[in-house]
């Protein structure tokens, strides 16, 4: 039986930038970057055969001629590997349910005594609190992950509890929008701020700047000056910044600062 006809593919300019891109990457999987380097090969104007393109990469033409039609049916998508429906689930249904929603919630809720859940407080909640069948800790790692539940980890998270918050940040806002208009009327907006705790710190020896054939070198070691408070007003018309460095923070600290101001 004859070998039918390679078919012919044709890249435009920043699908062929893109192929090379995957194929030259340090990240790109190695099975990826040589089916990448198959199409481009196989778009080049020479119109190499797939035996040939097959001895000049280290593969078999057949494996060529298989991507070689992906690419044409699927384009740059078609190049990765198809989903795999693996072997089945061995937590059913209910179970998992029931894992994702308790993990969904706090240890206390559960009337657990930790502050927060770990893979171990999960798996022993599952068998005296919930009472689903046994789970073992890997399988439950692997169910939290399929669903990108990570309960052993928190983010901080700015809440107001004032009932007029939106009034109150919308006034504001409207400040500031008119501060150009405001500044004309000879009155002044200003934007307040402070930076508390900052350590100052001084190298023990000057930086040497860098030169042929070497870097700028910094000194390691240095000294500590104690801690500094940076309080600072902005002119929100016209950008302008006064600003007081100091010890403390007091209520007299603020009033000589905005008289600064």
């Amino acid at each position: 039986m004859p070998t039918p006809i390679a078919p012919r593919i044709l890249l435009s300019h920043n699908a062929c930038t893109e192929l090379q891109t995957v194929a030259r990457a340090h990240s790109t999987p190695q099975s990826l970057a040589l089916r990448a380097r198959m199409v481009f090969r196989a778009a080049e104007s020479d119109r190499s055969t797939n035996l040939n393109i097959g001895h000049e990469l280290g593969c078999s033409h057949l494996t060529v001629g298989t991507w070689r039609r992906r690419s044409l049916a699927l384009g740059l998508p078609g190049l990765q590997d198809a989903i795999r429906s693996g072997r089945p689930r061995t937590i059913a249904a209910p179970t998992r349910v029931q894992v994702i929603s308790g993990a969904s919630t706090l240890p206390q809720a559960q009337d657990r005594t930790v502050t927060r859940w770990t893979l171990d407080e999960i798996v022993a909640t599952v068998l005296e609190a919930w009472h689903t069948e046994a789970i073992s800790r890997s399988s439950l790692w692997r169910l939290l992950q399929d669903v990108d539940l990570k309960p052993h980890k928190s983010a901080y998270w700015l809440n107001s509890h004032d009932e007029d918050f939106d009034v109150k940040a919308h006034h504001i806002c409207q400040r500031y929008a008119k501060a150009l208009v405001s500044s004309q009327q000879n009155r002044v907006l200003i934007c307040c701020d402070e930076k508390t705790g900052m350590h100052v710190l001084a190298r023990t020896a000057p930086t040497k700047p860098a030169q042929p054939g070497r870097r700028e070198r910094r000194e390691h070691a240095y000294i500590r000056h104690g801690t500094r408070v940076l309080i600072n007003a902005l002119a929100v018309a016209t950008g302008q910044m006064a600003w007081t460095l100091g010890s403390t923070r007091t209520a007299t600290d603020f009033v000589a600062h905005l008289k600064q101001a």
